[in-house]
C-alpha cells in the first residue's frame, strides 16, 4: 500500500514538473527583414547553357608533316607552342633564298662600279651606254630587293611552323596525329579557356524592350543559385525561333562547360513595389501571409498577396508598411500574438 501511494505521489509531481517547465520556457528566437519598397518586374525562366568565351579550332597558317601535337587535356598559356611541323623544306629554301641575296648583291656593287667609271668618262661616254648600264643597275636592284622579300616570307613561314596558343587554355580536341599532313584549311586542334565562362540563353524577341546589357539576372540549376549580369543582349532572331540570344557573365561560379542552367530574365516594365525575403512568406492551403513583428515583440499575421519576385525578395500586397519588421527564421509555428525573442544583427545571414 505505502508502495502504491508512493508511486502516485511521484507521477504527481513529476507532472507538475512538467507544467512549470512549460511555463519557464522562453519565448521562440527570431530572425527579422524590413519591409522594403523596390523596382521590380515580372520574371520568366529561359534554359541556358555554360560556354566559354574563347573556344577555338585552330589551324596550321602553313601546310606540312606534324612532328609534335599536344595531347588532349592538356593545359597552356597564352603564347606557348601547342602544335610543332617538319621545317626541313623550309630551311633549304632559307638557305637557297640567302644564297639568292648575296649573289644579287655581288651583281649590284659590280654594276655600280662600271657605272661610276662611265660617268666618269664624262663627255666622252656613250650616253646609250650609260643609259643601258643604269637600266640593268635598276633592274638588279630590284631583283636584289625580291630576294629579299622573299627571304622574308620564308621565314615568316618558318614561323608559321609552330602553332601557338592565342590565349590560355586548355586541348579538348585533336584532330591530327603525329606524322600526318596538316593543310591550311583544316583545324589540328581545339583549344578552349576553362576561366572566361558565361552562360548563353534564347529569350523571346517580345522582351528586348524590358531587358538590357548590364542588367542584373538570376543564374540557377539544381543545386545553387546566384546573381549575374547581362554581358550581351542581340535583339536579332529569326522567323522560325523568334527568340534573341543572350548573354550573362559567370565570374563567381565554376560550373562545367556545357552544364545546362535557367536564366531569370525580365518579362514586363519595371514598377515600384513593397517587398519582403521570400522567407517570410507562410504558405498554407487557404492563404499565404507573413508574420509581422511589431515594436513590442509581439507576432502579427498578415495575410499577403505573392507578385513579381527577384533574388531572394518578393512583391507583396496586403496590409503592410514600409519598414515594418517581418519574421524570416523561426516563424513558421508562431501564432497570432505570441511574444517573440530577436536574434542579435551579427546573427543574422547575410540576405542580399
Amino acid at each position: 500500500m505505502r508502495y502504491v501511494i508512493s508511486t502516485i505521489i511521484c507521477a504527481v509531481l513529476t507532472l507538475l514538473s512538467c507544467f512549470a517547465t512549460a511555463d519557464e520556457r522562453p519565448d521562440p528566437l527570431v530572425a527579422l527583414s524590413d519591409v522594403e519598397q523596390a523596382e521590380i518586374a515580372e520574371q520568366m525562366w529561359v534554359p541556358g547553357t555554360v560556354v566559354s568565351r574563347f573556344d577555338s579550332r585552330l589551324t596550321t597558317e602553313v601546310s606540312g608533316v606534324v612532328k609534335r601535337i599536344a595531347e588532349v587535356g592538356e593545359r597552356f598559356k597564352k603564347g606557348d607552342t601547342i602544335l610543332l611541323l617538319d621545317d626541313a623544306f623550309l630551311q633549304l629554301e632559307k638557305q637557297q633564298a640567302s644564297a639568292s641575296i648575296k649573289s644579287f648583291s655581288t651583281r649590284v656593287n659590280l654594276l655600280e662600279r662600271q657605272l661610276t667609271r662611265i660617268e666618269k668618262l664624262g663627255k666622252n661616254a656613250s650616253l646609250d651606254a650609260l643609259e643601258a648600264k643604269e637600266a640593268e643597275l635598276m633592274m638588279a636592284m630590284q631583283e636584289l630587293e625580291q630576294a629579299k622579300i622573299s627571304l622574308q616570307r620564308i621565314v615568316l613561314q618558318l614561323d608559321k611552323t609552330k602553332l601557338i596558343a592565342p590565349f590560355d587554355g586548355t586541348i579538348v580536341e585533336r584532330y591530327k596525329q603525329v606524322g600526318e599532313f596538316s593543310q591550311t584549311n583544316s583545324p589540328a586542334v581545339r583549344l578552349v579557356s576553362l576561366d572566361d565562362l558565361e552562360v548563353r540563353a534564347n529569350a523571346p524577341l517580345s522582351h528586348t524592350q524590358f531587358n538590357k546589357v548590364g542588367d542584373s539576372v538570376l543564374i540557377a540549376n539544381k543545386d545553387m543559385r546566384f546573381s549575374s549580369t547581362l554581358r550581351a543582349l542581340v535583339p536579332v532572331g529569326d522567323e522560325l525561333s523568334r527568340t534573341m540570344e543572350v548573354r550573362a557573365s559567370l565570374t563567381e561560379q565554376s560550373l562545367p562547360i556545357g552544364s545546362a542552367v535557367r536564366v531569370s530574365l525580365a518579362s514586363s516594365a519595371k514598377h515600384n513595389a513593397l517587398t519582403v525575403h521570400r522567407d517570410a512568406l507562410i504558405l498554407r492551403q487557404d492563404k499565404v501571409y507573413v508574420n509581422v513583428v511589431t515594436d513590442d515583440l509581439t507576432v502579427k499575421q498578415v495575410t499577403v498577396v505573392p507578385g513579381s519576385g527577384f533574388n531572394d525578395f518578393i512583391e507583396v500586397k496586403g496590409e503592410l508598411a514600409l519598414g515594418e519588421k517581418v519574421a524570416i527564421r523561426g516563424s513558421e509555428m508562431l501564432k497570432e500574438g505570441a511574444k517573440v525573442r530577436v536574434k542579435p544583427s551579427e546573427q543574422l545571414f547575410a540576405v542580399r
